[in-house]
């Protein structure tokens, strides 16, 4: 993954913000990202697609391996 790859254009909130707010702050749903990084709140049209990555970079921690 880019971390410096916009997730959410609007806000620009990069693939490694939302990922910090994973793993170095300990939000584990898209509600708690958007909380801690803004993402989503513009327009909305990212939502989904964050949800997806939130979901993907939880699967991927190591506690779930």
């Amino acid at each position: 993954m880019k971390r410096e790859k916009l997730a959410c254009s609007c806000r620009k909130i990069s693939y490694g913000v939302i990922e910090d707010a994973i793993v170095k702050k300990g939000a584990r749903t898209f509600a708690e990202v958007q909380e801690l990084t803004g993402c989503g709140k513009a327009c909305g049209r990212c939502q989904d697609f964050i949800k997806i990555l939130v979901r993907d970079i939880i699967w991927d921690l190591p506690a779930n391996k």
